[in-house]
């Protein structure tokens, strides 16, 4: 929601925003809630993916970011529960 002001213009699709804004009160409030059974909740950002969604212009490929996303998972530790991270492991604001 941040960024909301510089990323709207290139991509004003309220549905979309309105869904992940929605995942990401999830992903908070199941961080809080399970993390008496000491389970770990993160979200994680593929970031803009050559898919059918992302178009062919977007930077990364599948491959390149499964393989990100899958490191910042072995990486990640109970400090990271309830955040979003990017598929590199950058905090991005909520």
């Amino acid at each position: 929601m941040e960024k909301c002001p510089e990323t709207f213009e290139m991509a004003q699709m309220y549905s979309y925003r309105t869904s992940k804004a929605a995942l990401n009160m999830l992903t908070c409030c199941q961080a809080e809630d399970l993390k008496i059974h000491n389970i770990l909740v993160t979200a994680i950002h593929p970031d803009w993916v050559r898919t059918e969604m992302g178009g062919e212009q977007a930077p990364l490929t599948t491959q390149e970011s499964i393989a990100g996303m899958l490191n910042v998972m072995s990486t990640l530790s109970n400090k990271h529960t309830g955040m979003l991270l990017d598929w590199e492991g950058n905090t991005i604001p909520w």
